[in-house]
């Protein structure tokens, strides 16, 4: 796997060449060609028709880069997670990944104003002290596939480690955690990896580190004192999936003490109808795209709950095993699901968002000042909602 992307060519605008984080940046691409380019420059003129994984734009944001996570329709319950957009698209492959089809970018993006982007988040959230928040970095990139990518979790966890009432995620399919082992992270950081078998990570997820390297980096990162979190998202109705997936779990607590890890996720496999022919046509060895699927209520292809249900049932009863099992959730799923599954439901997106503090101020002690009031989660506060105070852009 190539770490550092394998760009072709990098567009920076001029005012980002005044960011201390820039030159740093450049210095992992020695050879590629660059061109300097003006703020309001549109590269997509450029370079129509070509790949943007090719392509690598350092920049500065123009608007707001730490925002609530776009989840979806009502009907799927999500839970008030945030980001921190800073990294648009990823360097990997994985055949089932909607930034392939969601992001309308020309270009791999890194956002350089770093001095911004944390003065955005820390006035954001000391606007309701009383909340505990959990942030991360990978919605629409991976959190350590890129040089820049790493240079902003670095920086971010020495920033998260001031904060009292959040909580950074970092998540990743790579190993690129030696730079990060050293920081002084105050317990305030969650180092987390998107898991699946090892025979579908070698056919799905192209480019990415193998199941045996994640877990050994994850274990790396429990020595060093970080929590951990662990995404099994997408889980696929692959062939012998029931040994594949039991399989997975137990490596997974054979490497792992579940009293180490913060929190777990179940989600499957959802995409756009409309992303269907592009995955033919882009991984055409692939039998995802040919799976039996349904409409969701949010409009995307899913497995029906009947194929849903059984995959899920298999991995939560193994998830929960030991005496103290981490939290558990799902990512987009429905009420139905969840009570078919675990037996509850929460009543709402704000109530499974306090679940989450509750989890973790009961299993890691000193992590929260005071024991979570579900009435301040009902709020339904979210950092998108509040206003931003940052400076002009430098010209």
């Amino acid at each position: 796997m190539n770490q550092n992307g394998r760009f072709q060519q990098i567009f920076i605008s001029k005012s980002s060449l005044l960011d201390p984080v820039t030159e740093e940046i450049l210095s992992s691409y020695p050879r590629r060609i660059q061109r300097i380019v003006p703020d309001n420059y549109d590269i997509g003129v450029d370079i129509q028709g070509r790949d943007p994984k090719n392509i690598l734009y350092l920049t500065r944001s123009k608007g707001d880069v730490v925002k609530g996570c776009p989840g979806t329709a009502e009907s799927y319950l999500c839970c008030n997670y945030q980001v921190i957009n800073q990294t648009l698209n990823c360097p990997l492959n994985c055949v089932y990944c909607i930034l392939q089809f969601y992001l309308n970018q020309p270009a791999t993006v890194l956002f350089t104003n770093f001095d911004e982007i944390f003065d955005e988040l820390t006035q954001k959230i000391a606007l309701q002290p009383e909340r505990f928040f959990r942030i991360g970095t990978g919605e629409l990139g991976d959190s350590m596939a890129l040089p820049g990518s790493r240079l902003f979790a670095g920086a971010a966890i020495r920033i998260f480690a001031k904060i009292p009432n959040a909580i950074l995620e970092l998540k990743s399919k790579t190993v690129n955690i030696d730079e990060l082992l050293g920081i002084a992270h105050n317990g305030r950081t969650v180092l987390a990896w998107s898991i699946n078998p090892q025979d579908i990570i070698t056919h799905e997820e192209l480019n990415t580190a193998s199941l045996m390297n994640r877990l050994t980096a994850a274990k790396r990162a429990a020595e060093a004192g970080f929590m951990l979190a662990f995404h099994l998202d997408p889980v696929l109705h692959y062939p012998d999936w029931e040994d594949l997936y039991s399989r997975l779990i137990d490596e997974l607590y054979l490497y792992i003490m579940p009293e180490k890890i913060a929190w777990i996720s179940m989600g499957s496999l959802r995409f756009p109808p409309s992303m269907k022919e592009k995955m033919i046509e882009r991984y055409p060895s692939s039998i995802l795209p040919f799976g039996e699927m349904i409409h969701g209520m949010d409009g995307k292809m899913r497995y029906a709950r009947p194929v849903r249900v059984p995959m899920y049932q298999l991995i939560y009863d193994k998830l929960v095993q030991p005496a103290n099992p981490p939290f558990i959730y799902f990512c987009m799923e429905s009420k139905e699901v969840w009570e078919s599954v675990m037996g509850f439901s929460p009543d709402s997106n704000a109530h499974l968002d306090y679940l989450f503090a509750e989890s973790l101020y009961r299993r890691f002690a000193g992590l929260m000042a005071e024991k979570p009031v579900r009435d301040i989660y009902e709020k339904g506060f979210s950092l998108e909602q509040v206003p931003k105070h940052r400076t002009s852009p430098v010209e």
